[in-house]
């Protein structure tokens, strides 16, 4: 229950704002309040469904950054 509340959340913050942005992990616990470990499931469903897209940085390969897929 948790995990959907969370991606319901994730969801609208990323169609409130402009295509394109990016946001990390660390970015999306300090935007939500919430776990990080939770936060981190629910951004993997998100894009194991399609909804979001994974970004990593070649500098940064162990930090991801997530965005709204085109389209959604």
């Amino acid at each position: 229950m948790e995990r959907q509340a969370t991606k319901e959340k994730i969801l609208k913050v990323l169609r409130a704002i402009p295509s394109g942005v990016m946001y990390s992990t660390t970015d999306w616990q300090r935007i939500l309040k919430e776990d990080k470990r939770v936060i981190k499931a629910a951004l993997d469903d998100l894009a194991n469904e399609g909804g979001v897209e994974v970004v990593r940085d070649e500098g940064r390969p162990d930090k991801p950054l997530y965005r709204l897929r085109e389209g959604e």
